[in-house]
């Protein structure tokens, strides 16, 4: 074999290795962003667990509130899914929450107020798996309807949020 030949030969096998590396790349990308994309988004599936349980504690707390004559504070309870070995419902927790003249939970109207709220239904600090949990107050757009508007808004810096209308006690659906 003369030299032309040899080099040649060489070129060949550098431009099999380099394929084969392309190839070994391309397949390890596709690994990643499939494994990656299939993945379930750990915080927006915490956020939509707690935006349901915010719905239904503010649910309960308006049911509580027109059983107990519309007092300005209410307690509201929350049980264990599963009874005790005698089937005896399991006190979770027992929090006061201050009532709207509308019988919905409030505070003051500010986004520490928002935060208060969340605290107030919740019982939990602004926080989901490490995540900060950013509540913003909205106030009344139209000051000359009768309908009032201001809502809380709870959201992570990026990602899903929802909002809470402080008059109606409606809670939105989750959005990304």
């Amino acid at each position: 074999m003369n030299r032309q030949e040899a080099g040649q030969e060489k070129a060949r096998t550098f431009f099999g290795k380099i394929i084969v590396v392309l190839v070994f790349v391309v397949l390890m990308a596709s690994f990643v962003m499939y494994f990656n994309n299939s993945e379930p988004d750990v915080k927006y599936i915490a956020m939509e667990n707690l935006q349901q349980r915010f719905s239904q504690s503010v649910t309960n707390s308006h049911w509580q509130w027109q059983a107990e004559g519309r007092p300005g504070m209410v307690m509201l309870v929350h049980y264990e899914s599963r009874p005790d070995e005698n089937d005896m419902p399991i006190e979770k927790d027992r929090r006061p929450i201050k009532m709207s003249l509308n019988g919905y939970p409030t505070a003051e109207n500010s986004s520490e107020g928002c935060a208060k709220i969340w605290q107030m239904i919740l019982n939990m600090p602004l926080r989901i798996d490490g995540f900060k949990v950013f509540a913003q107050y909205f106030v009344d757009t139209d000051d000359e309807d009768a309908i009032n508007d201001a809502k809380c808004r709870y959201r992570l810096s990026v990602g899903p949020s929802f909002e809470y209308q402080i008059a109606n006690g409606r809670v939105s659906t989750l959005t990304k």
